[in-house]
């Protein structure tokens, strides 16, 4: 096990696909992590406001507001969150370059759970 694994980590999940809903969490829960999903950029808003989050995980692309909406807010609320985010997108290359320096890490969809969590473990250590 990974020595950050020992310690519960609170991790943002934004992601409007049901199946990343659903596997995203497993995939954090197994490793010890304390996970909210939310489906819009507006309900992710809400929980940054209400909670403290280690990572938060943002889908650019949703029918609603998505990552980009979120980036766009902690940059004017709480710039320093800005270090503990990371994309996790199959967006286009021209979106994900209009966002992509606010960021501290990319994961291109599909990504094997290793990634996702080695990932999750550089952006904790940076931060």
């Amino acid at each position: 096990m990974l020595p950050f694994l020992k310690t519960k980590t609170r991790v943002l999940v934004l992601d409007d696909d049901p199946a990343m809903q659903r596997l995203i969490p497993i995939v954090l829960r197994r490793a010890g992590h304390r996970v909210d999903v939310v489906s819009a950029g507006a309900q992710a808003i809400e929980k940054i406001d209400r909670n403290d989050y280690n990572v938060l995980l943002l889908d650019l692309m949703t029918p609603t507001e998505g990552g980009v909406t979120v980036i766009r807010y902690l940059k004017k609320s709480n710039p320093k969150m800005l270090r503990r985010v990371i994309l996790v997108t199959a967006s286009p290359e021209s979106v994900l370059r209009s966002v992509a320096g606010d960021a501290a890490a990319v994961v291109h969809k599909p990504f094997e759970a290793e990634e996702l969590l080695a990932t999750i473990e550089r952006v904790l250590t940076r931060t």
